[in-house]
């Protein structure tokens, strides 16, 4: 199933392939037979409970079209699109829940290219300007099976969900410096990092610090004029610390370098990029996050990936 919550484009063999697999339904699935879509009032609020309470849980998907027993996936139901169509659809869902959410797709699958056979693929996000209320002035979420309503503390936690930062380490940039050959064998190379930091939230995140691990012996060969000598917090038997505030706030969806190092890779300290390469720690306000990246896939010369047989 995981594959069919991943696609853009669906078939009618995608919803057939439902049917015989007797799929059931789920936070993340649910299914309506054709007399979901009704032109009845509450019918309507239907649609916008059904369809608020996914984008105010983890998103998912409403297959119209589609009937269900005991929760599990069991026969076609057509939806007949002339009388029901994807425009009506549409505007039922946006004039009834309060905000509009963004990113909801409908798909319209015709079966027999009939247009009296119509399944209705409704995929909806999960959505950052949660939470959304439906027409009855309620709001919904997902839960097991159903459509619930939430409890006032429920609602207060998925308005502040606009409000919090999410940061991720996104990058660790090279650039080639000098280097020294030996009867056009390397003896070592010179390289600048850069390690970038992007967020990926709904608010303005003020604080936020990496802390950075490299190896001593890479490190230390490259000590003079290290710009990121300043923020040495310690010495661990094998690496060095480094911590490196933020200088400026970040902002939703920028990108910045919050920190560049020199190394260098020596005949001497070729062995390092055997072994796990450099770890990186990043604090904010709302969370933290760890990676450890892998030099041998990131140190270049000459726009090429090392390689050990390019070493005297």
């Amino acid at each position: 199933m995981e594959d069919f919550f991943s696609k853009t484009n669906y078939t009618d063999g995608d919803i057939i392939s439902i049917i015989e697999s007797a799929t059931e339904e789920s936070i993340h699935l649910d299914f309506k037979a054709n007399g979901s879509l009704d032109n009845q009032i509450e019918k309507k609020k239907e649609i916008s409970k059904d369809v608020s309470s996914f984008a105010n849980s983890d998103g998912g998907i409403i297959i119209y079209g589609v009937s269900e027993v005991d929760h599990v996936a069991n026969s076609l139901s057509f939806v007949n699109g002339n009388n029901f169509t994807k425009e009506w659809l549409e505007q039922v869902i946006n004039s009834r829940i309060q905000p509009r959410i963004q990113g909801l797709l409908i798909s319209p699958i015709r079966f027999d290219d009939d247009i009296e056979k119509t399944v209705y693929i409704v995929k909806i996000p999960k959505s950052p300007n949660a939470p959304h209320m439906a027409s009855d002035n309620k709001f919904y979420k997902r839960f097991n099976f159903q459509s619930v309503a939430m409890e006032e503390y429920e609602i207060r936690d998925i308005y502040n969900r606009k409000h919090l930062t999410k940061l991720k380490i996104s990058n660790l940039l090279h650039n080639q410096g000098g280097s020294q050959s030996i009867d056009g064998r390397l003896n070592h190379v010179d390289s600048m990092l850069r390690f970038q930091v992007k967020n990926t939230g709904n608010a303005i995140e003020e604080l936020y610090k990496l802390e950075i691990y490299i190896p001593k012996d890479f490190y230390l060969n490259y000590h003079n004029a290290n710009p990121i000598r300043p923020f040495l917090i310690r010495e661990e038997p094998n690496q060095m610390v480094f911590s490196v505030p933020n200088k400026s706030p970040l902002f939703q969806g920028e990108e910045t370098t919050i920190a560049e190092a020199g190394i260098q890779v020596s005949t001497r300290t070729l062995h390092l990029l055997r072994e796990p390469g450099i770890k990186i720690k990043l604090y904010y306000s709302n969370g933290f996050e760890e990676k450890i990246f892998d030099l041998n896939s990131i140190l270049t010369y000459g726009g090429i990936l090392l390689n050990e047989h390019d070493w005297g």
